[in-house]
């Protein structure tokens, strides 16, 4: 994409630098860094925004699970409540093969727009939704496309404005925006749904998106321009790239079981840690914000270290330690326990879903194909998320008599070892080419 004033996406300084003999830019610490620019920090602002509001209500569904199997839809089981959520972000990450070569075409604000007002109207019709297939395709189907239309085209616009020596530790910033908005609404729905009812509650989580959508409208002000070079949805030259497609599988793996403890942590606490049921009800709810709070502080020391180290070392060292994390998860046993060991699986599983950003860019090419393989690893993603917890739910029944939750933990823990693993070749060639 060309870099001009008129573009939102200015084509970040060191692109015009000359490759070494390994045909990576570098930037030598003789030269100076240049300031971060307006429009980038825009970028960052609206890209902030989008994960806010696209991750941060996908991360909430552990509190809609728990209220859907115990209210509002009572006759059916985990694994058919699990579906809602994991369609929504299937259809999120994976309309990012289209979404992805629209940003590269230039249409980042349509996309923002239309995307934004999509999902806002899906919430709504959740509000008016009593009947499982409406929650299906308000919330499954409607929010998750306008998702889609948002989050691909928001990560790869911030991934290209950015300088590469600088783009690991913004991404981590804007990444640190789903662990709050995972915070901020699954405490929104516990403290609201009680006083003012199941709809209202959704109603007034869809107007406060709306209103920090407004903010993310104004940091539109730069209209990007149009590429008229014809590309292809998918870009054919990354399945002859061993490294990309190994970073693929290591996403599609960590995806499935990154979703399953937000998904069941509630009525995991409430079903098998003493305590939790009687005395603290509203803690087991509330073990989803722990998760995602403690993630904002992963994401941002995930910057720094990435930084450092770089981005894909760091998400390695992330996916080994939350393999490691996930298979503690057996020995959870007491309320002590089970608070501790959500502190650690948000500070470390948080780093694997920051890094993508950042990693992405680093196996493509040019800047030009950033959007099309941004898209193509997210939609691996979506495939993950899509088939993980449906799984789990299956192994797993929460109506019986006796709950067998070791085997979601250790097809958890094996998934995420399979993750760790597929992220080693990637890893040795991007440290090869520096």
């Amino acid at each position: 994409m060309s870099s001009t004033d008129d573009t939102a996406i200015s084509t970040p300084v060191d692109i015009q630098e000359p490759k070494g003999t390994d045909g990576v830019r570098s930037q030598t610490s003789l030269e100076p860094k240049p300031p971060v620019t307006t429009k980038q920090w825009l970028l960052v602002l609206s890209a902030f925004v989008v994960f806010l509001n696209t991750w941060g209500i996908l991360l909430t569904f552990g509190v809609f699970q728990t209220y859907y199997e115990q209210v509002l839809l009572p006759d059916r089981t985990a694994s058919d409540i699990a579906w809602i959520s994991t369609v929504s972000a299937f259809m999120m990450l994976f309309s990012g093969l289209i979404t992805g070569t629209l940003f590269d075409y230039g249409y980042l604000r349509p996309l923002l727009f239309w995307g934004s007002l999509l999902e806002v109207f899906g919430l709504m019709m959740v509000s008016l939704s009593t009947k499982y297939y409406q929650l299906f395709l308000a919330q499954g189907i409607c929010t998750g496309l306008g998702g889609g239309m948002l989050y691909i085209p928001a990560i790869a616009a911030a991934a290209a404005g950015l300088q590469q020596f600088r783009r690991a530790k913004f991404i981590g910033l804007i990444a640190s925006a789903t662990g709050i908005g995972g915070v901020i609404y699954p405490i929104m729905f516990r403290r609201l749904v009680s006083p003012l009812g199941f709809p209202w509650t959704v109603r007034v989580i869809a107007f406060t998106m709306f209103g920090t959508f407004l903010m993310s409208y104004l940091t539109l002000i730069y209209k990007p321009q149009k590429n008229s070079l014809v590309r292809p949805l998918i870009d054919k030259a990354a399945f002859t790239d061993a490294g990309f497609l190994l970073l693929v599988l290591a996403g599609f793996f960590c995806s499935m079981a990154y979703y399953m403890p937000i998904l069941y942590l509630p009525s995991f606490a409430e079903s098998k840690i003493p305590g939790f049921s009687a005395q603290n009800t509203d803690l087991a709810f509330y073990l989803v914000s722990i998760a995602n709070g403690t993630s904002v502080v992963g994401r941002l020391i995930a910057g720094a270290i990435a930084t450092a180290i770089g981005p894909t070392e760091t998400a390695t060292l992330a996916a080994a330690s939350s393999s490691i994390i996930l298979f503690l998860w057996i020995i959870v046993k007491s309320k002590t326990r089970m608070i501790v060991w959500t502190v650690f699986w948000g500070l470390a599983s948080s780093v694997i879903v920051a890094m993508p950003g950042a990693m992405v860019p680093l196996f493509c090419p040019s800047l030009q194909v950033i959007g099309t393989r941004t898209g193509m690893f997210w939609a691996g993603v979506g495939i993950g998320v899509l088939i993980g917890c449906p799984v789990a739910g299956v192994l797993i029944d929460v109506k019986a008599a006796e709950i067998h939750w070791w085997q979601l933990q250790v097809f958890a823990g094996a998934i995420m070892t399979a993750g760790t693993l597929s992220f080693i070749y990637p890893v040795i060639q991007v440290r090869k080419t520096r």
